[in-house]
């Protein structure tokens, strides 16, 4: 019997792939690809589906780009690919499985071509990018992940309802779900760490949205700068100031939004300062001129009095 499978070539790897009725079945893929554009058209017949687990356990793979052509996603089609960051698929109804990206934790936008109407009007789509690939990735919501009406009004309120319901979780849910399992890492079966590890991941959200504001409330925008000032350096829990620090100590956008909600205060300056030590040294220069423009800088001689 004939082997189905083929092979074509490409840039630093090759795509596994049959042709059938419809058209082309990418199979899977191996090599060192770091950027990927999967091709429309092979043997002169249309790509009209992504296999299951076709890319799976990519571990080069950066930058993934889905044809016009394709109708059908199987399951876990593009997990555990530990460095994609971008992926982009056509702005259409496309059947999608499930866990696409699972385990792809560092995935950071869903580009949807061409980004117009709906999605684009306001001239959002790098926002709405970075919040589709939190759904698919971050926050548990396969309902979320619906390619049409991503941008849409209605989808943002419900990607901000669901982002409530995780800001508002107990800090030790799933905790007992962990070690019942027999969880092997340390961090998420000590109580103290894993409790540490989700105000972590609330801030992280937290951040994302307030970053990409399209249609946020007032309301979801209060809840969330609260809790971020409520978990600042000095306070009992300092997770948002381990986050910036620790993950975007580099990404000024991050530091400033940190500065601009009132994170950084007279009381923790020196803390905050002492933490970056000799690192992140833009960030050092932007927060000491924050200090100085906003703070009010006081030397030891300006607190005594020279009355006689």
């Amino acid at each position: 019997m004939q082997e189905k499978k083929k092979w074509l070539e490409i840039k630093g790897g090759s795509l596994a792939y049959e042709e059938n009725r419809e058209g082309v079945t990418i199979l899977g893929a191996k090599g060192d690809m770091l950027y990927v554009s999967v091709p429309e058209l092979i043997a002169q017949m249309p790509v009209t589906q992504i296999d299951k687990k076709a890319f799976f356990n990519c571990r080069s793979l950066r930058s993934l780009t889905i044809p016009d052509t394709v109708e059908k996603i199987e399951s876990w089609a593009f997990a555990h690919c530990p460095k994609l960051e971008r992926v982009e698929l056509p702005l259409k109804r496309i059947s999608l499985g499930k866990d696409l990206f699972l385990g792809s934790d560092r995935l950071k936008e869903i580009v949807l071509r061409p980004m117009e109407n709906r999605v684009d009007r306001d001239g959002h789509g790098a926002e709405i990018s970075r919040l589709l690939a939190a759904a698919a990735t971050k926050m548990d919501a396969p309902h979320l992940f619906l390619i049409e009406e991503a941008g849409s009004a209605d989808w943002l309120q419900r990607w901000d309802a669901r982002l409530l319901v995780l800001m508002r979780e107990d800090d030790n849910d799933g905790y007992e779900k962990q070690v019942l399992a027999g969880e092997e890492d340390y961090e998420k079966t000590d109580q103290v760490r894993y409790r540490s590890l989700k105000r972590q991941e609330k801030v992280r959200l937290a951040l994302l949205r307030l970053l990409n504001p399209c249609g946020l409330s007032g309301e979801v925008r209060g809840e969330l700068e609260e809790y971020l000032l409520a978990h600042t350096k000095g306070c009992a829990h300092e997770e948002t100031w381990e986050v910036i620090l620790q993950e975007y100590g580099d990404e000024k956008a991050y530091y400033e939004l940190f500065a601009a909600l009132g994170c950084v205060t007279k009381d923790n300056f020196d803390g905050i300062l002492q933490d970056i030590g000799d690192n992140h040294t833009e960030m050092k220069a932007y927060l000491m001129r924050y200090q100085e423009e906003k703070l009010g800088r006081r030397d030891f001689f300006d607190g005594l009095s020279l009355d006689f």
